[in-house]
């Protein structure tokens, strides 16, 4: 979806961030979106996905955490996926061409997420 270049871990974030900010004020706010249809709408964003397993890997990590536990059935959904992920290409292969520190701060939060 992105072309060449691996979106890195904090560009997700960022774009991330910035439709949960826009899905907020624009439907959250004015139409009284829970917080179930804003992550929808967040997810919706990038529904087509990335070119690279790690950038759908890293997605699927932004999601849960921006999910924040508020939303069960997200929840389980979100690590199930990211396990699958991780069992279908594994954690060493996904991070081979991750710089040591965006891979340091990725796997911070999937030790803090008990996901690893």
């Amino acid at each position: 979806m992105w072309g060449e270049e691996r979106a890195t871990y904090e560009n997700l974030k960022e774009w991330a961030l910035e439709c949960y900010f826009e899905g907020c004020r624009d439907h959250a706010v004015k139409k009284a979106w829970s917080h179930e249809q804003v992550m929808g709408y967040v997810a919706y964003q990038f529904d087509d996905g990335f070119d690279l397993p790690i950038e759908d890997l890293m997605w699927q990590v932004v999601l849960l955490v921006l999910s924040g536990g508020w939303l069960p059935q997200w929840d389980v959904e979100m690590r199930g996926a990211i396990a699958d992920c991780i069992a279908k290409h594994g954690l060493d292969k996904l991070l081979v061409e991750v710089p040591n520190d965006e891979a340091e701060t990725f796997l911070h939060d999937l030790g803090i997420l008990q996901l690893i």
